[in-house]
Order: structure tokens, then C-alpha cells, then sequence
């Protein structure tokens, strides 16, 4: 079965921090774009709304948190 995944990817100023936020995996490509609307306007995910990115995922078994969306509230942003 195919689903999608969702990230949001960012690196800070020093290239050496990363921050990978899963944001959640869904059974359709509508679900997996209408959580990365709801996300783009919230606290962290604002800065940098171009950042998250859907991938299809082969799993043969259904994910235990199919259509659960992680982050709904954001996250607190800084810098190094």
C-alpha cells in the first residue's frame, strides 16, 4: 500500500543543525496537503512554510498512526 509521509526540514545558519520535524503519514495525497496548510501558519512552521515535503512509502502493513497529525501547535523557534 502506498502512503505519504510528511516532513518539515530546516538547517539553521550553522550548517551543522538540522532540525527534522515527522509531521505525520497519511492514506492520500489530499490529507498529507491539507496538514501542511493547517501547519503553515503556526508558531516555528511560519518562518519557513516552504520547508515541508510529502513523500510516498511503501509499507505493507497500515501505520499505527495513520491520518495523526504531530506539531498541530507549532514549535518554539531559535537560533544558534
Amino acid at each position: 500500500m502506498i502512503y505519504y509521509k510528511v516532513i518539515h526540514f530546516f538547517i539553521t545558519r550553522h550548517k551543522e543543525h538540522f532540525h527534522w520535524f515527522n509531521i505525520g503519514i497519511y492514506d492520500c495525497n489530499e490529507k498529507a496537503n491539507k496538514a501542511v496548510e493547517e501547519l503553515k501558519t503556526k508558531k516555528g512552521f511560519s518562518i519557513r512554510p516552504n520547508n515541508f515535503y510529502i513523500f510516498k512509502v511503501l509499507k505493507l502493513k497500515k501505520p499505527a498512526l495513520l491520518n495523526k497529525t504531530f506539531w498541530v501547535d507549532g514549535f518554539e523557534n531559535y537560533e544558534w
